[in-house]
Parts: structure tokens; C-alpha cells; sequence
């Protein structure tokens, strides 16, 4: 899991210096696709699936079997990064506003292994680097880091923390402190 994670981020590196993009657009989650949609009301929630770019406007047709969805591009969505995560192929997540046509974030969809465990539970504390998850074991901290840095949008996770929504984290056994991915639980 770690080789294709590591094979996206060298395709999004690759597809940025082709197209002359660096790190302008840093935010502080560390990614430069991380961002709103101008609009503090709505709760940040997200779809995976195929991506289609055409000019502005990015299609996600979703993994679960529904509809495809059309979005304009968000300020903070480097068009590059985008571009580069369809090259890939590989599922993308797209987080938007609820009720909204913008695309504040779009990245690569986290992907679960063999070998990956999950804890579920409320969002205490999350930073670009860490996660604190109160769950039915009590709070667990998850390092994020390194290639799966990108499996995190540190801005949704902050509106779980918000409201008491539950996630769930995965991690590999042999790293039980280290964050993979997450979902909406």
C-alpha cells in the first residue's frame, strides 16, 4: 500500500513541476489541494470515485454506484494536482461544501491493505501531523505522516471534531500509532 501511495505522490510531484506549479498554495494540512469553498455555514463532506476533468469543471462518477456529480474548481484546488490524480487512474476523493457545487479539496482516495485495522470514535484533536480519537477504548493518538499525509483533510476532520461525528481511522498492525486513511463512520 505504501508503493502506491508513494507512486501517487511522485506522479502529483511529476505533474507539478511539469506544469510549473510549486508549493504557493500551502496551507497548513500541507496540502496545497486542501481548502474552502469561502462558505463557514455547511459542513465539509466528501465522495470517492473516477474523476473527469474538462476546463473548470470536474466530474466524479462514485464508487458506491451512484449518480456522477459535476463541480467547478474551488480558489484553493491547484488545477495540476487534480490533473494529475486522474492521470493516475486511481480513485479520487472530492470534499465539498454540503449543498454545494464546489470542489474545496480534491486528492487521492484513501486506500485500505490487508493487513489494516480500524478505530472508530470522535474527533478530540487533529492537526496536520496528529489525530486524537476518543473511542469505546478511550482516546488514541494516530501519527499522520509521510505518504499518508495526503489520506487526511485536516478541514473536514476539524468539522467532525465540531459537530460529534464519528470517524473511523485505519492503521496497520505492526503500526498501531500510525494514521493510513479514514472514513466518515
Amino acid at each position: 500500500m505504501r508503493t502506491v501511495s508513494r507512486t501517487l505522490v511522485a506522479l502529483l510531484a511529476a505533474a507539478l513541476a511539469l506544469a510549473g506549479c510549486g508549493g504557493s498554495n500551502d496551507d497548513s494540512s500541507g496540502s496545497s489541494s486542501t481548502g474552502d469553498s469561502g462558505s463557514s455555514t455547511a459542513s465539509l463532506v466528501h465522495v470517492d470515485g473516477t474523476i473527469k476533468l474538462d476546463g473548470d469543471t470536474l466530474t466524479i462518477t462514485p464508487t458506491d454506484g451512484s449518480e456522477p456529480h459535476s463541480f467547478s474548481l474551488g480558489p484553493a484546488v491547484v488545477k495540476a494536482e487534480v490533473l494529475a490524480v486522474s492521470a493516475s487512474g486511481a480513485p479520487a476523493r472530492v470534499t465539498y461544501r454540503d449543498g454545494e457545487d464546489i470542489a474545496a479539496a480534491v486528492t487521492p482516495a484513501p486506500t485500505h491493505g490487508d493487513g489494516v485495522q480500524s478505530y472508530e470514535g470522535e474527533v478530540v484533536s487533529v492537526t496536520s501531523s496528529q489525530l486524537v480519537i476518543d473511542g469505546k477504548d478511550g482516546e488514541r493518538t494516530f501519527d499522520i505522516s509521510g505518504a499518508d499525509t495526503g489520506a487526511f483533510d485536516t478541514a473536514h476532520l476539524t468539522d467532525h471534531k465540531s459537530q460529534g461525528e464519528p470517524i473511523r481511522v485505519y492503521f496497520k498492525a505492526d503500526a498501531p500509532d500510525q494514521g493510513v486513511a479514514y472514513e466518515d463512520a
